[in-house]
């Protein structure tokens, strides 16, 4: 069951009438069988999983918080999650890799004997372990610290499970969820409309715009030699477009159906492409969420609170390839982290300069200095996310190479867009954005009065909220492409 399908179109108003219909204990018992439901309508069994988890780092935190053995209890936290997520995401990846290293030894000094095609475990990654047990690490890491833990089974299981960020985020902390359940919760106004607002927008996103692109880059990831350079460019601009609109679109539907429920979930996105100066401006508008734990779990005890520049930057660099890592199990994954590791200590370095040069910071201080920042970082992004779209790294290196070195284009990407059906999806949510977004280098007020007009009554947005549903079901695709992330 994912949040486009026909199968969330009717559980979804199910749970919201169950839930608004009960009260107290029986609402969170109806919210956490819904959010098991949800999670095992994939495969049964790793529900299983899922309340194994819930239950040891249930114990764990009470147990942080109660004795003296504060570290040890937290080392086993870590080996729990850390280990079933390594079991399950990376153990063909590091099978793979072992035989393959043992390969080249062999090959050079003859010491190990390995077979010609490394083994492959039969192991399926269970949908949202990558978010999930990071939500738990960061449990027991701030019990650890001193914040209180949960004390209440059914709370913690629904912290754990609760369905509209189970999968893909955004990545919860549990203080404010904590917070959010005990707070006494009424059904407004507010929350109806900004919630099916989100359901909306983030279902356009998916379906009209995210599948209809997937047709033009699954066409072609296959046949990176056979790219020209004009083909290189299109395939990974529709890619950029691609992942933001799928994994933007899913985050805005789980945030729409955490609304509904009287639920406020962090946002995850914050205009990345468009209002990014730096490329460390991106990182704290992309996955918002993610940056965040990456910063708060992984760099800041890297660095340390007295840090040298160098440390900073080595922390940065290790921050950024575990990044890599995070979205894939595969080497080109960890070459794109780190590159971004790379490109953000030099944004770093650089900015330090200009904190020291008077005549940099008038440069940067003109109004025609933010739209071409902004293209820069755009245009650095594009350009690196070819480690992320590449089945391997040598693969990113052909594109790379293409889009750099002119060369014929020969499987007419720029056409096939032009001719796609998102052609048209894409004007809309142009328009859409120039109503509806403040975008920092453009003025102020844009289109403001047509978001006044359309917003200017529930009734008026219920009505905008239906033409965006009737659109987005008229551009779906025959065959709509899964969420991205869901192998992440």
């Amino acid at each position: 069951m994912i949040f486009s399908s026909l199968n969330f179109l009717f559980f979804l108003p199910i749970v919201f009438l169950a839930y608004w219909l009960s009260s107290g204990t029986l609402r969170k018992l109806i919210l956490l069988v819904a959010s098991y439901l949800f999670y095992m309508s994939w495969l049964p069994s790793y529900g299983l999983l899922l309340f194994f988890l819930t239950a040891a780092n249930y114990f764990i935190g009470l147990a942080i918080e109660k004795y003296s053995a504060k570290k040890a209890f937290l080392l086993l936290s870590l080996v729990i999650n850390l280990g079933c997520l390594a079991y399950f995401k990376y153990a063909n990846f590091l099978c793979q890799s072992f035989f393959e290293s043992a390969a080249i030894t062999h090959g050079y000094f003859g010491l190990i004997k390995v077979p010609q095609i490394p083994p492959v475990l039969d192991i399926l990654l269970p949908l949202g372990i990558s978010f999930f047990a990071f939500e738990f690490i960061h449990y027991t890491v701030d019990v650890r610290s001193g914040s209180k833990a949960i004390k209440s089974p059914l709370d913690f299981a629904l912290f754990a499970a609760f369905f509209p960020s189970q999968v893909s985020g955004p990545i919860k902390r549990y203080q404010q969820f904590d917070e959010q359940l005990h707070a006494a919760k009424k059904l407004h106004q507010q929350d109806m409309v900004e919630g099916l607002g989100m359901l909306m927008r983030g279902l356009f996103k998916k379906v009209a715009l995210a599948d209809n692109l997937a047709v033009i880059t699954s066409l072609s990831v296959n046949k990176v030699f056979a790219l020209g350079t004009v083909d290189a460019w299109v395939l990974m601009f529709a890619f950029l477009l691609q992942v933001y609109f799928d994994f933007s679109g899913y985050t805005d539907m789980g945030i729409g159906a955490a609304r509904l429920l009287g639920f406020h979930l962090p946002n995850n996105f914050d205009l990345p492409y468009v209002a990014s100066k730096n490329l460390i401006d991106f990182w704290q508008r992309w996955h918002i969420t993610l940056s965040t734990w990456l910063r708060d779990y992984v760099q800041t005890p890297l660095t340390g609170f007295r840090s040298s520049r160098l440390r900073f930057n080595v922390a940065t660099l290790l921050t950024m390839t575990v990044c890599g890592l995070w979205h894939g199990a595969a080497w080109h994954y960890v070459a794109w982290g780190f590159v971004h590791g790379v490109l953000l200590v030099l944004t770093r370095e650089y900015l330090q300069i200009v904190k020291g040069s008077q005549m940099l910071k008038r440069l940067h201080g003109k109004k025609w200095m933010m739209p071409l920042a902004c293209l820069g970082t755009f245009i650095a992004v594009h350009f690196t996310q070819s480690l992320f779209l590449a089945k391997s790294v040598d693969d990113a290196v052909v594109i790379m190479r293409n889009m750099i070195w002119y060369k014929p284009s020969t499987l007419g990407l720029a056409e096939m867009f032009w001719q796609s059906p998102v052609v048209v999806p894409l004007i809309l949510y142009s328009l859409w954005g120039l109503a509806f977004v403040e975008i920092p280098w453009l003025p102020s007020k844009n289109f403001g009065f047509v978001r006044s007009f359309l917003t200017a009554t529930p009734a008026r947005q219920y009505a905008l909220f239906s033409c965006v549903f009737v659109a987005a079901i008229a551009f779906c695709p025959s065959s709509p492409s899964p969420f991205i992330y869901f192998q992440f």
